[in-house]
């Protein structure tokens, strides 16, 4: 089981409190996420907890004008499914792009950043131990590729690489076409060696089956789990009853206005990041 300390979580809320620049309303659970995802160490969490605060505030292209009910919103939802599955002591995170019809960049990203912040912030005892991501690229064309702000990926990427509470142990991108090297290389430069190393490339999704026990993928992948389609329902309609929470156009955003009364004691030589983690 996942331990998590009490008192670590008090120390962590308390430098929270006494910060007037971050924000004070981050729950129990995700404070334990987030020192799970660092080893338990208070530097490494104080580190990713203001990565995550500060890029919230600045990158107002995704973090903003996030209402779920409005029709650019509705139909990114529509375009993409997001959906986890737990094993027994591991989580499974999958997106995948269900269609290009009216798809816009900044709005998928929009509407991944509400799914992750409904994640987040999802009760879940014991924590799960390590983290598998499946991205799905089936739909991706050279079209939607040239639609993309490349240099605003990278640097969103790097955003969830430094800022996600996630102890990530494999990565799977499949259904793979055949110009998926060229767009690997859009985006590499941004990724650190040891995430390259867990990445995977697979043509369909049967290469899952060798790292993934069947029992725990969606039906999508031939397996024995809800459909993610279904799921993904799911989750916005949850978002969708929970709007009003995120209207709120400074949720978990560092105020960059105020200046903190005194440094924070922050090592910063230390990264609250699974960039550091030990990948087993």
């Amino acid at each position: 089981m996942t331990q998590v300390s009490e008192k670590d979580v008090v120390a962590i809320k308390d430098w929270m409190a006494k910060d007037p620049t971050l924000p004070k309303n981050f729950e129990d659970i995700m404070i334990k996420k987030f020192l799970y995802s660092c080893n338990n160490s208070l530097e490494r969490t104080k580190k990713c907890i203001l990565t995550f605060c500060n890029t919230r505030t600045t990158m107002t292209e995704v973090f903003s004008n996030r209402d779920p009910l409005s029709p650019k919103l509705q139909t990114a939802f529509n375009n993409t499914s997001v959906a986890t599955y737990s094993t027994d002591k591991d989580e499974i995170l999958i997106h995948r792009l269900e269609t290009t019809e009216n798809f816009d960049f900044y709005d998928c990203l929009k509407s991944f950043t509400l799914q992750s912040d409904q994640w987040i912030s999802l009760e879940r005892e014991p924590l799960p131990e390590n983290h598998i991501v499946i991205i799905d690229i089936k739909e991706i064309t050279l079209m939607i590729v040239a639609k993309a702000n490349v240099f605003f990926f990278q640097k969103f990427l790097l955003f969830l690489l430094e800022a996600t509470p996630v102890h990530l142990i494999q990565v799977h991108v499949v259904n793979c076409p055949s110009f998926y090297e060229y767009m690997y290389g859009l985006v590499k430069g941004a990724l650190p060696q040891n995430i390259r190393d867990i990445t995977h490339f697979h043509t369909d999704h049967m290469g899952l089956h060798q790292y993934i026990d069947k029992k725990y993928l969606p039906i999508e992948y031939d397996g024995e789990a809800e459909s993610m389609v279904e799921q993904t329902q799911f989750w916005v309609k949850k978002i969708c009853e929970n709007r009003s929470f995120y209207l709120d156009e400074n949720l978990w955003k560092a105020n960059i206005n105020k200046k903190a009364h005194k440094n924070a004691a922050v090592d910063t030589s230390m990264s609250g990041s699974f960039r550091t983690l030990a990948i087993d």
